[in-house]
């Protein structure tokens, strides 16, 4: 007994098709704008110190590294202290000192100075959702043919 007919696999390719490029376009929309609140806060937020108040690992297990973490606190110019779990490339001691920058309206989007503007990521980012996007134009068009 067969479990789809011929028309129900097309229509499930269309289908698969069009997840695939509503999932890329959201993501990609997701990751331009998150990109471009990281580049406005490096060129127009201030600059404070923040300490590193606390470091764990996020385990991927398998024996791979996992992810470093540090929750950084630091005290925005209107005095109000912020908390912040910030993902990093490298283990920080309790109580080291970073470089962070942030907008004075919205201080709990502050990202560490020494982490960048994260523009290669985000390229290949990009470039992986336009492939994904491309496939799910060739599944919908196969879904239709």
């Amino acid at each position: 007994m067969e479990f789809l007919s011929e028309g129900g696999h097309q229509l499930l390719l269309g289908s698969v098709g069009l997840l695939a490029i509503s999932v890329s376009v959201a993501l990609a929309v997701r990751t331009c704008s998150r990109w471009l609140l990281v580049r406005k806060t490096f060129n127009e937020g201030l600059p404070t110190d923040g300490r590193v108040l606390d470091a764990y690992v996020l385990t991927e297990g398998q024996g791979r590294a996992g992810l470093q973490h540090a929750i950084v606190g630091f005290r925005a110019a209107d005095g109000r202290e912020y908390r912040l779990d910030i993902d990093t490339d490298r283990r920080r001691p309790l109580g080291a000192q970073v470089r962070l920058r942030y907008l004075p309206s919205s201080p709990e989007r502050a990202v560490l100075v020494e982490a960048g503007r994260g523009t290669v990521r985000t390229v290949l980012t990009l470039l992986f959702l336009v492939v994904l996007g491309l496939v799910g134009v060739l599944l919908t068009v196969l879904g239709l043919l």
